[in-house]
């Protein structure tokens, strides 16, 4: 079993990720590891095979050093979270937006609004589901399932 370094633990607190957000992995393969850390709903793990770059064991559960990258921790927090996935629409536009939320989607739908997301100012939440956690995964994965109907615009914010 692996015990978190001083420096691992001043690095999470300077990242705002608490410890319990982590999982020992040691001695683990990786479907154990990743079976573990489904069940017990972990984030990060440490105690695996440190990164070539700097010799860090603190991972995102894809197995990036966090330490190295620390954009992995907003993502793998993103993706891990609860929260909303909610389907905006343009009449005036007829485009389709797929989003994610931690805040109820009536409240995102406003804010698009609002901002003229897209310069666009009249989009409607036609329709949402609440997810319990991987609500940002499965944004991702409705992204990646609709991307042959993608259609890029470019705008000033």
């Amino acid at each position: 079993m692996a015990q978190l370094t001083i420096d691992q633990i001043h690095f999470l607190k300077s990242q705002n990720v608490s410890p319990s957000m982590l999982f020992d992995g040691s001695g683990l393969t990786k479907v154990q590891r990743d079976h573990a850390m489904e069940a017990l709903e972990k984030c990060f793990y440490y105690g695996g095979a440190p990164c070539i770059k700097a010799g860090h064991t603190l991972r995102s559960k894809a197995g990036h050093c966090i330490q190295c990258d620390t954009a992995k921790i907003a993502y793998q927090l993103r993706n891990s979270a609860s929260g909303y996935v909610y389907l905006a629409y343009s009449k005036s536009t007829k485009l389709s937006k797929v989003g994610f939320s931690k805040h109820h989607p009536q409240d995102r739908g406003e804010f698009l609004r609002k901002e003229a997301y897209g310069n666009i100012r009249d989009w409607d939440i036609k329709n949402f589901v609440q997810l319990p956690r991987e609500a940002g995964k499965k944004e991702f994965e409705i992204h990646a399932a609709l991307e042959k109907f993608r259609k890029s615009i470019t705008y000033e914010k």
